[in-house]
């Protein structure tokens, strides 16, 4: 009999996953923790595999976890998009705004900007639909007239489209804290592009940024990767696992360095600064669109 695959329970690990801890995921879900440690516990029985390693430090995704929670993550995105087309037609809206964002934009600034953006509409606007991807697949979205709106972290903007700055964002080297370089909290140019990272995949603005401050700085990227993952997710746990260093935005390595689950190292006389932007297609947003960036031009950054 095919295996069905439990929803909730694969939400609840990506969660416990992204906190580092089942208490704060008890706190975001309103349940006790021993409910997630049983909802966890019966998707292990059921698939038959570790998934979680709990510890005194947290709890972190085995190597098999890794797996099933990256591809838990498209399965968890089709059943939001599904609900979200559900919801369109029972309230009968008529309208909707598609958004295409990529990873880090999409995790850490979209639901504060979208929620900003439905306080000030109420109930009688657009229905948000949005995609989560990386930067490249958001402008194939805009270019194919799939998505209204795409947010990207690619440094240069895409020809052919329009564009506006809405945010930056920096790029930051960070290891575990038995990495050498938590000693020293410093890194050479030379060394970081000798040596092998975990990585997002090509495609990725993150990727793409840190690449290109390299190469600006005369030491192209030059080491195999010791790890390519498609989530933020799967490269923060590999690093904590301490697979290698790797570089990630500093929205999505805040928390942790905080915590101290991960240590930031400063790149020798270069800083990684990004632009966050907006792009579509045409001469001019629907206004909707126009809306919505306004929203966000008022946003605090």
């Amino acid at each position: 009999m095919r295996y069905e695959p439990d929803l909730e329970a694969l939400r609840v690990l990506a969660l416990v996953a992204k906190e580092s801890s089942m208490s704060a995921a008890s706190a975001q879900l309103g349940v006790s923790q021993q409910a997630i440690s049983l909802r966890i516990r019966n998707l292990e029985k059921d698939l038959r595999m570790r998934l979680l390693v709990r510890s005194a430090r947290g709890s972190r995704l085995t190597p098999t976890g890794e797996l099933v929670v990256g591809w838990g993550t498209t399965l968890l995105t089709a059943a939001d998009e599904f609900s979200d087309a559900v919801n369109s037609l029972r309230t009968d809206r008529g309208k909707m705004m598609r958004i295409a964002a990529s990873l880090t934009i999409a995790e850490h600034l979209l639901p504060d900007w979208i929620a900003r953006w439905r306080i000030s509409h109420g109930n009688d606007g657009p229905v948000v639909q949005l995609t989560a991807a990386n930067s490249s697949t958001v402008v194939e979205a805009i270019r194919e007239g799939t998505a209204d709106l795409g947010l990207v972290e690619t440094p240069v903007v895409p020809a052919g489209l329009r564009s506006v700055t809405v945010a930056y964002d920096t790029i930051e080297v960070v290891v575990q804290h038995g990495h050498r370089w938590a000693k020293t909290r410093r890194v050479s140019v030379r060394e970081l592009a000798g040596t092998g990272l975990v990585l997002r995949e090509t495609g990725s603005g993150t990727r793409q940024a840190l690449e290109n401050a390299l190469t600006e700085a005369g030491f192209p990227l030059a080491a195999e990767p010791a790890a390519v993952l498609t989530t933020t997710l799967g490269v923060r746990s590999a690093i904590m696992a301490g697979i290698a260093p790797g570089a990630l935005s500093s929205l999505a390595v805040s928390e942790d360095a905080r915590a101290g689950r991960l240590v930031r190292v400063r790149i020798n006389n270069l800083q990684i600064t990004r632009p966050l932007t907006a792009i579509w297609a045409g001469t001019t947003p629907p206004p909707h669109i126009r809306d919505f960036l306004d929203v966000i031009a008022r946003t605090d950054r």
